[in-house]
């Protein structure tokens, strides 16, 4: 299954459950923005962990080596 097919599987999957729970009825515009906004949610959390991870693991460095290192000319 290819990406596309995959993102439809679960966009149907995410509809259908919605569809069983949601009291009053929805478009399908209505739906794919929920779903838009559940994936920007979900991929901003797994920005976040691996953020957790890196400082947790060490592969972190300071702001100031950081700009010290951009401020330095280019040759």
């Amino acid at each position: 299954m290819n990406i596309i097919e995959q993102d439809l599987a679960d966009f149907q999957q995410f509809v259908a459950g919605r569809i069983q729970s949601d009291r009053e009825e929805s478009s399908l515009e209505d739906y794919v923005c929920l779903w838009r906004a559940q994936q920007e949610r979900a991929g901003a959390i797994a920005a976040i962990q691996e953020g957790l991870d890196d400082l947790a693991a060490g592969r972190v460095r300071s702001a100031d080596d950081v700009l010290a290192e951009l401020r330095q000319p280019l040759n």
